[in-house]
C-alpha cells in the first residue's frame, strides 16, 4: 500500500479510518456508524480509492452490503479493537517521518505512558480477578461451616427482660 500512493494520501485515508472504527467502538449499536456509504465523496477519493482498501474492509469484518454500502458485521466487534490498534501502528509510523525531533520526543514519552497505564491496568484486573476467586471461595467455605448458636442470645446482660402484659381489666365498675 505504501508504494503506490504518497504519504500524505496513506494518512488522510487511514485517519478517515480510524474515525470510522473509534465510532463504531464507542457507539457499537449505533447502526448510522456501522455503515459506510461508498459514494459519500470524501469516502470515495480519500478512503476507498487507496490500494487493497477494499480487502482492508473485508479483512476488519466490513461486508458489502450493497453497491453503495459497507456495513460492518457487529458480531465481530472484539477483533475491531484489536484491528484499530495495528492500523493506529501503522498510521504512527508514517506520522513520525514529519515529526519534529521535540515532536518525536512527546510522542515516545506518550507512547511509552500508555502502554506502562494498559500493564498497570492488566495487573490491577489479574489483582481484582484473584480477589474476586478468593471472596467465592471464602463463600463457599463459610457456608459448608456449621451453624453455632449466638452466645449472644442467652444472654441477658443484666437486665430482667419480662414481655409486656396489659394489666388485667377492672372488674366491679
Amino acid at each position: 500500500m505504501k508504494e503506490s500512493h504518497t504519504d500524505e494520501e496513506l494518512m488522510t485515508g487511514i485517519d478517515i479510518l480510524l474515525k470510522l472504527i473509534k465510532n463504531i467502538l464507542k457507539s457499537p449499536k449505533e447502526e448510522k456508524f456501522r455503515k459506510i456509504k461508498k459514494t459519500n465523496k470524501a469516502i470515495s477519493t480519500k478512503l476507498l480509492n487507496l490500494i487493497c482498501m477494499d480487502d482492508l474492509l473485508m479483512v476488519i469484518n466490513f461486508e458489502h452490503e450493497s453497491e453503495e454500502f459497507y456495513c460492518f458485521d457487529i458480531s465481530k466487534f472484539t477483533s475491531l479493537a484489536k484491528a484499530k490498534l495495528i492500523i493506529q501502528d501503522f498510521y504512527d509510523e508514517i506520522r513520525k517521518k514529519y515529526m519534529t525531533p521535540e515532536e518525536l520526543s512527546k510522542f515516545e514519552l506518550l507512547k511509552e505512558q500508555k502502554r506502562q497505564m494498559i500493564e498497570e491496568h492488566k495487573k490491577m484486573n489479574k489483582m481484582k480477578e484473584e480477589l474476586e476467586m478468593k471472596s467465592k471461595l471464602d463463600r463457599v467455605e463459610k457456608s459448608t461451616e456449621e451453624v453455632k448458636a449466638s452466645k449472644g442470645n442467652d444472654l441477658r446482660f443484666g437486665a430482667n427482660v419480662v414481655k409486656f402484659q396489659p394489666p388485667a381489666p377492672a372488674r366491679g365498675r
